[in-house]
């Protein structure tokens, strides 16, 4: 495991009020925690403490928070040898607060937050003695490690990539925020008159902050500019090194803060759109929790477990679909439905359902090429003992909905009713660079447990292997169709 300091970036306070709240919170609001797992599986709340991630981070890692990042002197004495595993909250809204004699109450622009970060970051290096250190950020949190990324660090001819090692966000609106109601009336309004600077999350305004000046950004977004580039980190930081992490319960946000869900609409966390809400060929996982509040995505066993494991896990497994054939197009369309759990853990730590508005949709389910599933960071559970072994269990499930009415009187055809669902449970173990997997599918009981032959897509650093689908699997999506394993060495 590679550990190294951890900077937090919160997201947006809407109001003055707001802002004074963060400010009295020495951690900014990521030491709360909850005490539900909000519903079980049949949707009762149930009793669960989440302690919350900075204190997670803290009791299973080791790690030391630091409160005051202009005094360190004293803080930094107690953690001798430890400075890599340091947690720093970047407290941007402390400069517009009267709280600390704070001569004007002006919001900083987001461009100033960002520059703020760059000489945060470089305490935290001068300080620890680290090369590198890791971001993480909830909502427009992931907006101002973002800006410093893209226009920032190029503006002054850095690359990020030798500040930063990775970068994971909650729930961020890397896209902006747009909502369903009032035909664009809604965001013009709010780009308009930048009330506490909330057209930071409308397109001119990501166009201005993401984007350097050698490529010479304006006032106003390019005639041909495309809302999509708003995701895209360019060529300013990989998006292998970052994550992103999607809510999709709309209804929490709504219950916890009185907004509407129909303002965004479902298809959204309750403030972000879930299409809006990653970067560009990220690693991304969709969780049922809503954008904020005591039992959001921060507040998560589901967003503690991604964040974890992407920053420290030592094993990447890519799950994809490979040589599928839908029968049928042309009457019916598809959808699959994924979940992924990891032994030990009581809630899965990736979900895209129908119901919750993130299936894989027919137009990614393309048989010309590997459909991406999910990308698992795996932690060996103890390294020194003989137990080395990460498993988990894939569920998938695939739908046929027919485009035109039929006579349900004579149609064998049920909506409802996934034309074949399973789980692969497979255990993947790490020796000395070497991978060995097996596996089996919950619906074969006659060979429960099969070990996996690399294919010959493998190498010295790749591990690469294919699962056959049971019988009905083959069925509905062909007798080529597999399950496409990639597991490698995650630094």
């Amino acid at each position: 495991m590679q550990y190294l300091p951890i900077i937090f970036v919160r997201g947006y306070a809407g109001t003055q009020k707001d802002v004074e709240q963060v400010v009295d919170d020495p951690f900014y609001g990521f030491n709360n925690g909850s005490t539900h797992i909000r519903v079980d599986e049949n949707e009762n709340p149930q009793k669960f403490f989440f302690e919350s991630p900075l204190l997670r981070l803290m009791t299973d890692h080791g790690y030391q928070p630091i409160v005051d990042n202009q005094n360190v002197s004293n803080q930094i004495k107690r953690l001798s040898g430890q400075l890599n595993k340091t947690i720093w909250v970047y407290r941007f809204y402390d400069v517009t607060t009267p709280s600390f004699n704070s001569s004007s109450v002006v919001r900083q622009e987001m461009e100033e937050i960002a520059e703020g970060l760059r000489k945060l970051i470089q305490n935290v290096k001068e300080t620890t003695g680290v090369d590198k250190v890791y971001l993480v950020a909830h909502s427009m949190g992931g907006l101002v490690c973002r800006s410093l990324i893209q226009k920032i660090y190029p503006d002054k001819n850095e690359q990020a990539i030798d500040h930063i090692d990775k970068f994971f966000t909650y729930a961020t609106p890397h896209g902006g925020i747009f909502f369903e109601i009032g035909s664009g009336l809604i965001e013009n309004l709010r780009d308009k008159f930048k009330l506490n600077n909330s057209d930071d999350f409308g397109p001119q305004r990501m166009y201005q902050y993401l984007t350097p000046e050698v490529n010479k950004p304006t006032n106003e977004l390019p005639d041909d500019f495309q809302l999509e580039k708003l995701q895209s980190l360019e060529d300013a930081f990989p998006p292998n090194r970052v994550f992103s992490l999607i809510g999709t319960n709309a209804h929490d946000y709504e219950e916890l803060f009185g907004i509407s869900r129909k303002t965004v609409g479902v298809k959204s966390d309750g403030l972000v759109q879930i299409d809006k809400a990653h970067v560009t060929g990220s690693h991304r996982a969709y969780v049922h929790r809503s954008h904020g509040g005591r039992y959001g995505i921060v507040n998560s066993e589901e967003g503690y477990q991604n964040l974890q494991r992407f920053l420290f896990g030592d094993i990447q497994v890519k799950l994809s679909l490979s040589n599928i054939e839908l029968k049928d197009q042309d009457n019916n369309f598809y959808q699959l439905e994924t979940r992924v759990a990891l032994r030990g853990l009581p809630i899965p730590i990736y979900e895209q359902a129908i119901a919750h508005y993130c299936p894989i949709t027919q137009e990614l389910l393309r048989t010309d090429k590997p459909i991406p599933l999910f990308t698992a960071f795996l932690i060996p559970r103890n390294s020194a003992s003989d137990d080395n072994t990460c498993r988990y269990a894939l569920r998938l499930a695939l739908h046929s909905f027919t485009k035109q009415e039929t006579n349900w009187l004579r149609d064998s055809h049920l909506d409802q009713v996934p034309l074949w669902s399973d789980y692969l449970i497979t255990d993947v173990a790490a020796s000395n660079n070497t991978y060995t997997a097996t596996y089996s599918w919950n619906s074969d009981q006659k060979e429960p447990v099969i070990d996996l032959t690399p294919n010959p897509e493998s190498s010295s650093d790749v591990y690469v292997a294919y699962v056959s689908l049971p019988e009905r699997g083959q069925k509905v999506l062909g007798t080529n169709a597999a399950v496409r394993l990639e597991i490698s060495q995650w630094k």
